[in-house]
């Protein structure tokens, strides 16, 4: 009979099949724009919505939604930022501990 599955596994730590992505500076950079992104956003948006002097608050289609569904509460969009900045954070902190690691 003949083995279709003739690839041996250098690394017995590491299967196959794995899931994870190696960690990059690419990874780094992605995070810290995520991070950078939620944080401006935030800032942008609770100015929008406390400056009365401004002009009128112009959301995304997403937001809109985002906004519609918690019942007009700005603090949930406003959360949402800041959802995507902590994730933003921990991409950066946890490809820069695994290149570390790696080194």
């Amino acid at each position: 009979m003949c083995n279709m599955n003739s690839r041996v596994n250098s690394d017995p730590e590491k299967p196959e099949n794995s899931t994870e992505d190696d960690p990059s500076w690419g990874g780094v950079i992605v995070g810290l724009m995520l991070a950078t992104a939620g944080g401006g956003l935030i800032y942008n948006r609770y100015q929008q919505f406390h400056d009365m002097d401004s002009d009128p608050i112009s959301l995304t289609r997403i937001e809109t939604l985002i906004y519609k569904v918690s019942g007009g509460s700005e603090w949930v969009l406003l959360a949402v930022y800041g959802i995507v900045a902590i994730v933003g954070l921990y991409l950066t902190i946890s490809n820069i501990i695994r290149l570390r690691i790696k080194q």
